[in-house]
């Protein structure tokens, strides 16, 4: 029985948890999963379907997990250690040891230094200016990314085996083709993300979010990752 609920879409940093929970072996058992519509502000799936979001996260953004006391879990540092607390299958190391504070650390600066970066060139109204800043601002990032973190060309972001970092980290790099971000200035970035990509698992949890999908939107909500496929075709 499900004793919590996560609500995410498709594309944005939502979808990791999904990929993570997908993973872990907690879908449908432990947690069940709702795709929401950001722009809209409801609920696309499930019991809820047609609700107001803001209803069930006042912040109205993805990720967000309810808890079966109603707790609301919100933002990916906190949302996907749940998930590796709560894995059949391990996403992360255990609570309390120096391997959880280390993936706690590679969490914070996902969210803090790349997302919180990179993110930024999706708002449209930016004027050239403050674009090629943001420009410079994530290619210093991922800079850092290639030379330092994968700089030993390493399968995954946190030690041996795919963690909650590596779902994370996949989705905000796959947004570089939207943002127009060349990926391939950085080659040990592109070689990770090209590894993560071609995951059985991960494939198979992009299959999972795009047959969830309501019937008569799933055309809709599944272009953006058609057209994400299309573009990393293309980069590689």
């Amino acid at each position: 029985m499900s004793n919590a609920t996560l609500y995410y879409t498709t594309t944005s940093c939502g979808a990791s948890n999904f990929i993570a929970a997908h993973r872990a072996g907690i879908l449908g058992s432990k947690l069940k999963a709702y795709q929401a519509d950001i722009g809209t502000h409801k609920v696309l799936t499930g019991p809820k379907a047609g609700s107001d979001f803001y209803a069930i996260n006042p912040k109205g953004n993805v990720p967000a997990i309810v808890l079966a006391d109603g707790t609301l879990l919100n933002e990916n540092s906190a949302t996907l250690q749940w998930i590796v607390d709560n894995a059949v299958t391990p996403v992360g190391a255990k609570n309390g040891t120096v391997e959880r504070y280390i993936l706690q650390s590679k969490l914070s600066w996902i969210s803090s230094e790349l997302h919180g970066t990179v993110g930024g060139l999706f708002n449209p109204t930016l004027s050239a200016e403050v674009r090629e800043h943001l420009v410079a601002k994530s290619y210093q990032k991922l800079q850092f990314l290639n030379d330092v973190e994968l700089a030993d060309g390493r399968k995954f972001f946190v030690g041996s085996g795919f963690t909650v970092a590596d779902s994370y980290l996949y989705i905000v790099l796959s947004w570089s083709p939207h943002i127009k971000l060349d990926l391939s200035k950085f080659p040990n970035v592109e070689a990770y993300f090209k590894r993560i990509s071609e995951l059985d698992f991960v494939k198979e949890a992009h299959a999972a979010m795009a047959k969830a999908s309501p019937t008569t939107l799933s055309r809709k909500l599944s272009r953006p990752f058609l057209k994400l496929r299309q573009l990393l075709k293309r980069c590689f």
